[in-house]
């Protein structure tokens, strides 16, 4: 890798909508098909699953009178690890760097919370823009501001994940690569080069897990807030 930004860069493997980006994909929606199968003595994997959609359950169940919204939440936030773990490796293509990535999601996300809350509420969908008990006088101030707010939503989604995982391997590769150069020129501070990797390897995990639930739980405000109206 000549560059750190080398690992961003989409690679055609032998077609150009054969990508290892869309390998990846790929391979994560292959891995979640076969997560689904459950077994009468439940293995580790299985625990942990089910661990992660009761916990969903319970998002869903504080802000919602059912638990018709907890499978779509917990897809996303599945496919969203999974793709930022498959790209967690130096040298690997990490999908969720992208902003043509998480801008689509985010703006996908976006148009369906606002074309339910129109279904269910019709034209009383706009109320929402226009908080309760506000003076009358200021409405056209504060509905431009509840509108910008609202339509920066997908942009403010999109970004926060691309940034915060570009961030997280932009460093860990730096890290890495001075780790292993401090390991070769001095071998008596090997303990500490692999600490210093462990640690930001350590770091970076938390990260990807944080990220996919924070996008998976704004996503669920957004959609508690279409959904209950005021």
């Amino acid at each position: 890798m000549c560059s750190y930004f080398d690992q961003f860069i989409v690679i055609q493997i032998f077609h150009p909508f054969f990508s290892d980006s869309f390998l990846i994909i790929f391979c994560v929606v292959l891995i979640t098909y076969f997560l689904n199968k459950t077994y009468v003595i439940p293995t580790r994997v299985q625990n942990i699953i089910e661990l992660i959609i009761e916990h969903w359950q319970d998002q869903v169940k504080e802000n919602f009178d059912n638990k018709f919204f907890s499978l779509p939440l917990l897809t996303l936030f599945l496919f969203i690890l999974f793709m930022n773990v498959f790209g967690f490796f130096l040298f690997t293509f990490p999908t969720t760097t992208h902003v043509s990535v998480t801008f689509g999601m985010a703006l996908s996300i976006w148009l369906g919370v606002i074309i339910y809350g129109f279904l269910k509420f019709k034209l009383n969908f706009f109320s929402q823009f226009f908080p309760p008990g506000a003076p009358l006088y200021m409405s056209p101030l504060l509905v431009a501001i509840e509108l910008v707010s609202n339509f920066s939503r997908p942009i403010a989604l999109g970004l926060r994940l691309a940034a915060n995982l570009t961030a997280g391997h932009l460093l860990l590769s730096i890290i890495s690569e001075f780790g292993c150069k401090l390991l070769w020129a001095a071998p008596t501070f090997s303990i500490f080069s692999i600490l210093i990797i462990m640690a930001m390897t350590c770091l970076e995990l938390g990260v990807l897990v944080i990220q996919a639930y924070v996008f998976s739980l704004l996503s669920l405000i957004y959609l508690k807030d279409s959904y209950h109206l005021h």
